[in-house]
């Protein structure tokens, strides 16, 4: 837990460093621009604080029910295709965690839902959302509207740039997890978390969308942990 801690801390500070690195730059060569970091999603989102909240759980939960359905079917195709289901990721790290909710408890509760539902979707929202996706489809925008020929909507320009930079970074997302299963629902995750972010201008609903999701999970586990019941982890 302490390394995963300590990787996503160095992750965030990267990208904001990076970032501010490429403000200095741009700066430098006479540009207008701000090291504020409103541009990566540090800002109020469109509509307000609790509508962004209100919305990130409504996504957060409709996205549970989507993996509800979806990751039974993903397993059973991936087994009729002859490949392995077994998890090779995410399963030692539930029994490493569930162990530990068993062995020290009081610890061991707030620690998980620190790291697992709000630290771990942060920089995740940070790195995926507020960067990658973020500045591809700023990137691609500028890119469209200037090799497109003349009186193209801006709103198509716009839309072929948004579903690109989803796609791109939501198929990274999803292999990061390294879960051939859970890939089709996280994959769906990403792209609505990129819709999330594109239509609030904020990391703050993505972050509470994303941080719902994990509690399910993080909830089972610490159930489990107590022996509340049994699960196949």
């Amino acid at each position: 837990m302490l390394s995963v801690v300590m990787t996503n801390t160095a992750v965030a500070a990267l990208v904001i460093c990076v970032f501010w690195l490429g403000v200095t730059v741009a700066r430098a060569l006479g540009r207008k621009a701000s090291f504020s970091l409103a541009p990566l999603g540090f800002s109020r989102p469109k509509g307000g604080v609790l509508a962004g909240i209100g919305t990130g759980i409504a996504v957060g939960v409709g996205a549970i029910v989507m993996s509800v359905i979806v990751n039974p079917i993903s397993a059973y195709l991936l087994d009729s295709l002859g490949y392995s289901t077994e998890s090779t990721v995410q399963q030692p790290f539930m029994r490493g965690l569930v162990g530990w909710v068993e062995s020290n408890p009081s610890l061991a509760i707030p620690a998980i839902l620190l790291v697992v539902v709000l630290f771990g979707p942060a920089v995740e929202e940070l790195v995926f959302r507020g960067a990658i996706f973020n500045g591809l489809n700023r990137l691609g925008a500028l890119v469209f509207s200037r090799t497109t020929v003349s009186g193209n909507p801006a709103n198509r320009t716009n839309r072929t740039a948004f579903v690109l930079s989803a796609l791109v970074s939501s198929v990274f997302f999803a292999l990061l997890h390294l879960e051939p299963v859970l890939l089709p629902a996280i994959f769906i995750l990403a792209i609505a978390l990129c819709a999330l972010f594109q239509r609030t201008g904020s990391l703050l609903p993505p972050l509470i969308a994303h941080a719902t999701f994990n509690s399910f999970a993080t909830s089972l586990i610490i159930l489990n942990g107590l022996g509340v019941f049994e699960l196949p982890v």
